[in-house]
């Protein structure tokens, strides 16, 4: 079931917190439930996912995000994700639920979220998103403009990420281990 309280809490709570800015790093605080478990007792690694939802909503809603989808008919959609466990979370554990956009290009934002508890990191996730309108595709860099954003994170991809929209890449164009559907 998708966590709506946690959704509307998120939302009300980033409403009422500090604006950032693109280059900024989001931060929100998250207990494990009983409903997060799975069958041995530690988050659901679905779960995991569904909870950097509520990363994202903090973050669009806090950068302006929201109000442009408002005003301007915009929908961030994620088209991409991928998903790194390091250590479980067990129940009813504080973690935080960090997230940043470390690239863009003239078409995907590209985000890293990461759930940190105690000091150790339990998961990250490297997410690649795009705004649409009814127009179509809103450039990252037009979207920036829009909300006031001086610049961008440099367009040089991280360590790391490079080879994963070539991993990406590679799959859409049919490469070896291609998805047979195309």
């Amino acid at each position: 079931m998708y966590p709506l309280v946690r959704t509307a809490k998120v939302a009300l709570a980033a409403l009422a917190r500090p604006p950032l800015k693109l280059g900024d790093t989001s931060r929100i605080h998250l207990r494990v439930w009983p409903g997060d478990l799975d069958f041995y007792l530690h988050m659901n690694n679905g779960r995991y996912l569904t909870l950097m939802d509520l990363g994202r909503l903090d973050f669009i809603i806090r950068v302006g995000v929201m109000r442009q989808m408002r005003r301007q008919g915009w929908r961030p959609l994620l088209a991409a994700a991928t998903t790194r466990f390091w250590r479980p979370l067990k129940p009813f554990q504080r973690f935080s639920l960090e997230t940043k956009v470390v690239w863009w290009n003239e078409k995907w934002i590209y985000l890293e979220q990461e759930m940190i508890h105690d000091g150790h990191l339990a998961a990250q996730g490297m997410m690649k998103m795009v705004i649409k309108s009814p127009q179509g595709t809103v450039p990252p860099p037009q979207a920036a403009q829009v909300l006031g954003a001086d610049s961008l994170p440099e367009p040089v991809p991280p360590p790391g990420l490079a080879d994963w929209i070539h991993w990406e890449q590679k799959i859409k164009s049919g490469g070896p281990h291609s998805h047979p559907g195309g």
